[in-house]
């Protein structure tokens, strides 16, 4: 499939992924990008078991969840001109293996939060998908989106609406009484932090690059800070346990969950995945200038004020985005896979409806061949003691490996 190129020659890249068919016949394939750094594997067979059952009356889905290149069982990009690009290059990626398997049309859903995530990956991998292959890609379920209010030199109309809807605290222009509510209440807490001398908690979120300290060290040289955490595997778990901290600080992950990311993260080594953020954090300065208005459902936190680190209010989505649905949650993102699956599977369905309602291409077709390495597929039919092939993978094996060609 094409991917977009600086005139680099882009080798075959051996994507691991799971696939899960529902046995419904109107389920809608969905491309779930796992939360940076965390792996496909990291998310529970409850959580993507629910997403292909359905629910009642609830939508019921084909779930396609790849692992990032460089990260689990996925090959990492081997040259520097990739990794200059490295997030334009994996939503192709993606892209393509959607086409391999079969999915005329999809959507996506990011399982992190934007704006908790290192340089932004879990917002601005999954919307260039959406931006960049439209013909394919219906919708895109976006998690705590990167927005800020707007500015009056930043587009005068946006401004005004934001104006006139505050000063009435209306409900107009995709804004609600609950994000006027909630405001004011952020800004209460505010100034009784600065009275009593505090630093206030509640700061307009900015794109984070890193976890302090690790990401100053970590993102100029990316390959001695991975290295270091190779040799360390003590290291990398204590790492691990300050990112589920900082992420949720009252998670409630066992210890074996905990050494299974870590191992996850330790066994392929951690070099490829430090690669990538560091070249995401250059590629994002320019993404954000080339933003392409494209579908998409906003899930925003801090409903609640309390425990949050700042409230967005989901019209200012509509800056960068057609915003076709749009959900407010209470408390911070955290580990929302584990702890709160049902707020992701609310906004990946609430998205299909409202792409349903007025696109009708959101439908698949059944799937014909078995997805294995090389170039050719091997038909369904062929029995399980057939051999001549390298690798073939049952279809309704939920880990499965694919080489893909990317020209």
């Amino acid at each position: 499939m094409p991917v977009p190129s600086k005139g680099a020659s882009v080798p075959d890249m051996r994507v691991h992924f799971i696939h899960i068919r529902s046995s419904k016949t109107d389920a809608v394939p969905l491309l779930l990008v796992p939360s940076f750094p965390l792996t496909n594997l990291s998310l529970g067979k409850d959580f993507l078991s629910e997403l292909a059952e359905g629910d009642g009356e609830g939508k019921a889905f084909h779930v396609v969840v790849p692992s990032i290149p460089g990260l689990g069982f996925s090959d990492a990009f081997s040259s520097a001109a990739l990794e200059e690009q490295a997030l334009v290059y994996t939503a192709g990626l993606f892209d393509a293996l959607m086409g391999r398997l079969g999915y005329e049309s999809y959507l996506v859903s990011g399982t992190g939060s934007g704006t908790d995530s290192v340089a932004g990956i879990d917002y601005h991998l999954p919307r260039l998908i959406g931006e960049r292959f439209k013909e394919r890609c219906l919708g895109v379920h976006l998690l705590g989106p990167i927005a800020e209010a707007p500015r009056l030199g930043e587009g005068i109309w946006e401004w005004v609406k934001w104006r006139v809807a505050g000063f009435f605290h209306g409900s107009w222009w995709g804004y609600d009484e609950a994000d006027w509510k909630t405001l004011g209440e952020e800004r209460r807490v505010r100034r009784l932090a600065q009275k009593k001398g505090e630093q206030a908690p509640l700061l307009p979120r900015r794109e984070t690059k890193g976890y302090g300290a690790v990401g100053m060290v970590g993102l100029r040289e990316p390959n001695t800070f991975a290295y270091a955490l190779c040799d360390s595997p003590v290291g990398l778990l204590s790492l691990v346990c300050s990112a589920l901290r900082s992420k949720s600080p009252k998670h409630q992950l066992t210890k074996t969950e905990i050494i299974d990311v870590t191992q996850l993260a330790w066994l392929p080594g951690p070099e490829a995945g430090a690669r990538f953020w560091a070249a995401a954090v250059k590629e994002v300065e320019q993404l954000e200038r080339k933003s392409v208005p494209s579908r998409v459902a906003v899930t925003v936190f801090g409903a609640d004020v309390l425990d949050s680190d700042g409230y967005t209010c989901p019209a200012w989505a509509s800056r960068k985005h057609e915003v076709v649905f749009a959900q407010r949650v209470a408390g911070r993102a955290g580990l929302l896979a584990w702890e709160r699956s049902n707020v992701l599977i609310s906004g990946i369905r609430g998205l299909a409806n409202a792409i349903e309602a007025v696109d009708h291409r959101l439908k698949t077709r059944p799937l014909e061949e078995v997805v294995v390495f090389g170039e050719e597929a091997i038909p369904e039919e062929a029995g399980d003691d057939d051999e001549g092939h390298g690798m073939q993978l049952d279809v309704e094996s939920p880990d499965t490996v694919v080489a893909l060609k990317l020209t």
